[in-house]
């Protein structure tokens, strides 16, 4: 084993050489998806229980005009029913070297202090990982329905933006949400159509301003005649219709050719179209995905869908989701808008899980501690209609 005194964190960190006090993050990004989620107050701290419970509205009572004097069969229907979700556990895992970090990183040589800086990383490193799968799912594997098993992960926008009969960009198809049946007694009251931006025979085609007008338009009807305020896509998805909207600059009144900061969102820039602000992030699927940041997050668990194979149950090109059944459909870029006030943030409000630190003593090693970082939480909306996927574009 070499020695973690010579050329590694000790050697750059606490040497007189290092004329900066400060050490560049090259590992984690910064998105305007965790940005404006954290601001626009998307956070509600789960105090306890087995689940965290939504309520919604799913019908309402019988009602009609009538001549005066009709007699009525009149009978209870339910109004209101709810959505369960489990918290979920993320966690973190390093070893200290503790004779490394407190013998000689200390003083006025210690420029860096490594702990900190452990620390630092750590929870950014669950921050990571709770976006990248909160574009996919949290159920258990179903034969002809969900192709792997996210029963530990959150409760993605992959399975929260589906209807149960098209598929999501994962390939997968959801008929249950927050343990609801979608389209049986509570209806479409959960239900948020996947859009295919493709063509029919399944291929991925160049996006069109008339596509992203629709798919805006259709989520405008869900949120009072409004869009969703914030569109978040991959950078090379961003690029393309970036491309789409210059041709198209008659459209003065929804794209007049400037860039616009959301107040959450304040250093990044986004395009302004049509009411809501789209945004690049790196950690969204598309087909470059990965590709910029590190390995570390790529897993067999999160890892890229390319093509799939959609449902027989998917319902057609003229319908709204534009989705052939029983095709070869690719992917390409994944394009998302979403109301951040019909999303939910669950962490838990205990300290020893809300980034709670956990070092173990290694019981036969005279310096080592591992350490934990617990994060527990679940992400999920308690109304899906109001935001929306779409992906099979490229450029």
């Amino acid at each position: 084993m070499p020695d973690p005194t010579f050329n590694g964190d000790i050697q750059s960190s606490t040497f007189n050489d290092y004329i900066a006090d400060v050490a560049y993050d090259n590992f984690f990004v910064k998105t305007a998806y965790q940005q404006h989620m954290r601001a626009i107050g998307a956070v509600d701290p789960f105090t306890g229980g087995k689940l965290m419970e939504e309520p919604f509205i799913m019908g309402s009572p019988a009602s009609g005009f009538a001549a005066p004097g009709t007699n009525f069969e009149i009978e209870h229907v339910q109004q209101l029913a709810a959505m369960a979700f489990p918290p979920r556990l993320c966690t973190s895992r390093d070893m200290f070297e503790t004779f490394s970090l407190q013998v000689q990183n200390k003083g006025p040589n210690a420029r860096i202090k490594l702990k900190d800086l452990y620390y630092r990383n750590a929870i950014a490193s669950i921050s990571t990982n709770v976006e990248v799968a909160a574009y996919h799912h949290g159920q258990a594997a179903i034969a002809n329905q969900i192709s792997d098993d996210g029963s530990l992960r959150i409760n993605g926008m992959a399975e929260a933006l589906n209807d149960g009969k098209n598929n999501s960009w994962d390939g997968n198809y959801y008929l249950n949400y927050g343990y609801q049946l979608r389209n049986g007694n509570i209806g479409p009251a959960n239900n948020s159509i996947p859009v295919f931006f493709g063509n029919a025979d399944g291929t991925a085609a160049a996006i069109s301003v008339r596509q992203l007008i629709n798919f805006l338009v259709r989520q405008r009807k869900f949120c009072e005649g409004k869009s969703p305020e914030i569109t978040i896509t991959t950078p090379n998805g961003w690029g393309y219709i970036l491309s789409a909207l210059q041709t198209q600059q008659q459209f003065t009144t929804a794209w007049d050719g400037k860039f616009k900061n959301l107040p959450t969102v304040p250093d990044t820039e986004g395009i302004a179209f049509l009411g809501t602000v789209i945004y690049d992030d790196i950690l969204t699927p598309g087909a470059a995905w990965g590709a910029d940041f590190d390995t570390a997050y790529i897993t067999a668990g999160n890892n890229l869908t390319t093509t799939f194979s959609s449902s027989s149950t998917c319902t057609g090109v003229t319908s709204p989701s534009n989705m052939p059944a029983s095709t070869t459909l690719t992917v390409g870029e994944t394009l998302w808008a979403l109301t951040g006030r019909a999303w939910k943030y669950r962490p838990t409000d205990d300290p020893d899980f809300l980034f709670g630190a956990r070092e173990n003593q290694v019981y036969n090693n005279n310096t080592n501690d591992a350490c934990l970082i617990n994060l527990a939480l679940n992400v999920y909306s308690p109304s899906p209609r109001m935001s929306g996927q779409a992906f099979g574009f490229n450029g």
